[in-house]
């Protein structure tokens, strides 16, 4: 047992602290790593890459705008001397100049040599800074060349062929002179544009509508009329013409325009129709028969013309041409009660009473028929009976 507790107690021994748990442990410290200065490096650079840009930028700017200023300058002070006759465009032909130019440079001295070469400089300094417009050269074409060359001062000089020790630089400064007064003239002259016959009858016409509306008959008449004498072949006037002629009752006026178009122009079909309703409101039906008869019944008018044909026709007693019109108008509208009834009639005044029967029935079984009418149908299908 002794070896027992022996053993334990050193055992307890070991287990105690030998003092080093008592002893102050320091904290532990990190060192922090240092911070890159990259960052503010690249936005250091971009702010100055940011800064030269806008400061390039203002100074091409500013550079412009001064250039622009100048140039503004030299324009208005060129326009300026321009219109002082300080600086003179040159002439548009040059070979009269030229030539005159070498006539007076043969006939100088040797010692104003020197002069006339300068003053052919500044001639042709003049002439590179102001071109003249073409117009300017047409009209100086036309324009007669003074025998004396005046002074600017308006002192007069001799001849040029009289003294050729006379400068070049003033022969040439009048006759920029010239152009400058042909140019200046030219743009003050006032073209006079002249309009073809077809397009004055097209004013015309609409002038003689515009009076027409404004009650304005007269004046619309004698449009019209100026119209077609300026163009013939102005249909919309001579149309307007017979219409107006017709609504103030003055039909042989009307029957006159629409005779001329259609003699002139068989084609125009509408004179035709037109002409057939002016005879019939004279009175002459054979003579509005003939008319229609020149439409032909594949033609955009044919309906109308089978309207008005079959009326006539019936007055005229032509019951025939009067069947034959109202069959082509029921065929075209076959819901028309009116075109079933006067087929009916015109083959009940031929004595075909059973298609006669069967005209009246088909116009009675459709709407669109007066009472006075509907009586009428019925009472003569009660006649025609049992007829077969």
């Amino acid at each position: 047992m002794s070896v027992i507790n022996t053993m334990l107690k050193d055992l307890d021994k070991r287990q105690q602290s030998h003092g080093l748990d008592e002893l102050p442990v320091p904290p532990l410290q990190y060192r922090q790593a240092p911070q890159s200065r990259l960052p503010w490096l690249l936005l250091a650079l971009l702010s100055l890459l940011l800064l030269a840009m806008g400061y390039l930028a203002w100074d091409r700017y500013a550079a412009l705008e001064r250039t622009n200023l100048a140039l503004q300058q030299d324009n208005q002070n060129l326009a300026q001397e321009i219109a002082s006759g300080e600086l003179k465009q040159p002439v548009a032909s040059e070979e009269p100049t030229t030539q005159n130019e070498s006539e007076l440079a043969a006939s100088k001295a040797p010692a104003e040599k020197p002069r006339a070469e300068a003053s052919q400089i500044a001639d042709t300094q003049v002439t590179a800074k102001v071109e003249p417009s073409a117009d300017a050269s047409a009209e100086l074409v036309a324009t007669p060349q003074k025998d004396s060359v005046a002074e600017p001062k308006g002192k007069s000089k001799p001849a040029v062929e009289s003294k050729p020790a006379a400068k070049p630089q003033r022969v040439r400064v009048e006759q920029v002179s010239d152009a400058t007064r042909a140019k200046t003239t030219g743009s003050m002259a006032v073209t006079e544009v002249k309009l073809s016959p077809e397009a004055l009858a097209e004013k015309r016409f609409s002038q003689g509508k515009s009076a027409q509306e404004g009650g304005q008959q007269s004046q619309a008449l004698d449009d019209f009329s100026e119209a077609i004498r300026l163009d013939p072949a102005q249909h919309g006037a001579r149309q307007h013409l017979a219409a107006l002629y017709y609504g103030q009752g003055q039909l042989g006026e009307a029957k006159t325009v629409l005779e001329q178009g259609l003699a002139r122009y068989p084609q125009e079909l509408d004179y035709a129709l037109m002409l057939a309703k002016v005879l019939e409101a004279q009175g002459d039906s054979q003579g509005a028969l003939g008319a229609l008869g020149t439409i032909p019944d594949d033609h955009l008018l044919a309906k109308q013309k089978w309207v008005l044909q079959s009326h006539l026709a019936q007055q005229a007693s032509q019951f025939a041409l009067a069947e034959e019109s109202y069959r082509r108008l029921a065929r075209v509208e076959p819901t028309q009660a009116k075109w079933w009834m006067g087929l009916a009639y015109a083959l009940d005044s031929q004595q075909k009473y059973t298609s006669a029967k069967q005209a009246y029935g088909q116009a009675l079984g459709l709407s669109g028929l007066s009472q006075q009418a509907s009586n009428f149908i019925q009472q003569r299908l009660a006649q025609l009976g049992d007829i077969e």
